[in-house]
């Protein structure tokens, strides 16, 4: 069997740590002590426990998380190879659904997975001639594999067309701010090839719990969410989104003010009493401001767009980051989004 590497996720070019200074905790990402795909594993850890300000600072912070099992933040980053001279792949994807597995033109497999796919797949020896080239990308995730990996200095990929850097910076409206992280696309012959093995990484920010749970509903997704068992959310501890129609009208801005007021200082007293945030947070709204990791693949992001971006039944909120997400995967994948985007420019685009 060889192997041999396509594609993998790769940094926004549109981010500059330089420009990222005031703009969230961003620039944090560049903290990382390790390659940027890990940096962003790593992030994504740090969102769920609000301690992005800790990037860097801990050597075993990814693999301490492997091994405790808690492995759901090491699927942001995805894999491509190509693989020749056998047909193993053909049951990789009946052991491991998370993976995606097509034939290329010239009898080739190609199969792409995120760094948990093939960290499962190397722990029951299947494709184990990646792992120099998955230990390279993500040395800390494959720790438990350091003694075989070897050194790799990782092969120069195929470049892909110019993008509009202008439309992959973080997109900021109302307060919601949503950013491509990083994103991979394999220089494959077909759309239907590219929408199944290229991928997307967004950070949603800005945005309420009543959003994330429909974004959650899209289950063909890996998800880190900022925990409210873990994080403290006394009083000031979180904002609240304000939906436009009470915005609107000033009494019932009013009245939700004072009622999310009462909720902050409830929170606080169960605190005080001895109560912990997990069974504490259960008084919390939806309108609690959170923040959310957020990958897919093409495919999966094409079904997001269709019923969230461009539906005009879709709620508001999730409706307008959907379009950000939208403007950002049309630029990387125009050929993929074409269709969405012909909709959103037809019904959306004057708002």
């Amino acid at each position: 069997m060889h192997i041999e590497l396509l594609a993998y996720t790769r940094p926004n070019p549109a981010l500059d740590p330089a420009h990222l200074a005031d703009v969230s905790d961003l620039a944090t990402i560049w903290n990382g002590q390790s390659t940027y795909q890990e940096n962003i594993i790593e992030f994504a850890g740090r969102v769920c426990y609000r301690s992005t300000h800790r990037m860097g600072t801990a050597a075993n912070f990814i693999s301490a998380r492997v091994r405790e099992g808690h492995e759901d933040i090491i699927e942001h980053i995805v894999i491509t190879l190509r693989v020749r001279g056998s047909d193993a792949p053909l049951r990789w994807r009946m052991l491991n659904r998370h993976c995606e597995v097509t034939q290329d033109a010239d009898g080739s497999w190609v199969v792409s997975g995120n760094t948990r796919v093939w960290l499962d797949f190397l722990r029951r020896g299947i494709g184990t001639e990646a792992l120099p080239i998955l230990y390279a990308i993500a040395p800390n995730v494959y720790a438990e594999y350091a003694a075989d990996a070897g050194a790799l200095s990782l092969p120069a990929l195929a470049e892909e067309a110019p993008v509009d850097l202008s439309v992959l910076r973080p997109a900021e409206r109302d307060g919601m701010r949503v950013t491509l992280l990083g994103y991979t696309q394999p220089l494959l012959g077909d759309t239907e090839s590219r929408t199944h093995h290229g991928s997307a990484t967004f950070l949603f920010e800005g945005i309420s719990r009543a959003c994330t749970h429909q974004l959650v509903r899209h289950r063909l997704a890996s998800f880190s969410q900022e925990s409210q068992r873990y994080v403290d959310l006394s009083k000031g501890g979180w904002s609240a989104i304000v939906p436009p129609a009470v915005a609107a009208h000033p009494e019932a801005e009013a009245r939700l003010a004072e009622a999310w007021d009462y909720l902050q200082n409830t929170y606080r007293d169960l605190r005080e009493m001895g109560i912990r945030k997990e069974d504490a947070r259960f008084l919390l709204p939806n309108a609690a401001e959170t923040r959310i990791v957020t990958t897919m693949n093409f495919a999966a992001w094409s079904h997001f767009l269709w019923l969230r971006a461009v539906d005009k039944a879709a709620q508001w909120e999730i409706r307008a980051m959907g379009q950000r997400v939208l403007e950002m995967l049309h630029a990387i994948a125009p050929d993929v989004f074409a269709e969405h985007w012909r909709v959103y420019e037809e019904q959306f685009s004057e708002q």
